[in-house]
């Protein structure tokens, strides 16, 4: 292949090593299996990924790697079983688990977001002032309610006439968040307001839906 590459591409075999370190990271580079069943040495992959570590000053992600480094993330995967088992390797601190570590964050951003608007926070008071995404918490806790409850908070909200561009606000931002249109269900769980203020206010749901050019 390196001939073939001499002969009949734009760039040599010494382009690519000059860039890349060698012809095996670029190939590894562009996920191009190695001829004859050639294999980058462990201690290269791991050299690698120290390397990218000093470059950038922190643990690498496997996105890290696709971007500024010079082997192919299914490279690492294929060897080591998993991208935080390969830092391990390189004698890296393994990525935390962002599973057990964000649900107490995202519930700490919640109270903080409470506490800096002195009220109960909406999904859209988190998108627009808040660490996180209301999506965020939806695929974290099921929905934004729960997380609220989960978080301590009495969901239930005063009652009071809700000017109807606010209601029709929300309905905007949750279909936007669901990537469609929304149902009584979705706007139990995650919205702002329960699904019978709308109907109370619009008459039905559809009607609603319709106010907000979403029917």
């Amino acid at each position: 292949m390196p001939d073939e590459i001499d002969n009949y591409c734009s760039y040599t075999t010494t382009d690519y090593r000059e860039h890349f370190g060698s012809w095996a990271n670029a190939l590894a580079r562009a996920n191009i299996e190695q001829p004859s069943g050639l294999k980058i040495p462990t201690e290269s992959l791991r050299a690698e990924l120290r390397r990218l570590a000093d470059d950038l000053d922190t643990v690498p992600t496997g996105q890290d790697m696709v971007e500024h480094g010079h082997h192919g993330l299914q490279t690492y995967t294929n060897r080591f079983g998993s991208w935080n088992e390969a830092l391990e390797a390189a004698g890296l601190s393994r990525r935390p688990d962002r599973k057990k570590r964000s649900d107490q964050e995202l519930l700490a951003e919640l109270t903080r977001l409470a506490d800096e608007l002195d009220q109960l926070p909406s999904g859209r008071d988190m998108d627009e002032h808040g660490a996180f995404s209301r999506i965020t918490y939806r695929k974290h806790f099921g929905s934004w309610n729960e997380a609220l409850e989960q978080a301590g908070f009495d969901r239930r909200r005063p009652k009071r006439q809700v000017p109807e561009e606010e209601l029709i606000a929300e309905l905007q931002q949750l279909a936007e968040d669901l990537d469609g249109r929304p149902t009584t269900d979705d706007m139990q769980s995650d919205g702002a307001f329960s699904p019978g203020t709308y109907i109370n206010r619009f008459g039905s749901w559809n009607a609603a839906l319709e106010a907000a050019c979403l029917d």
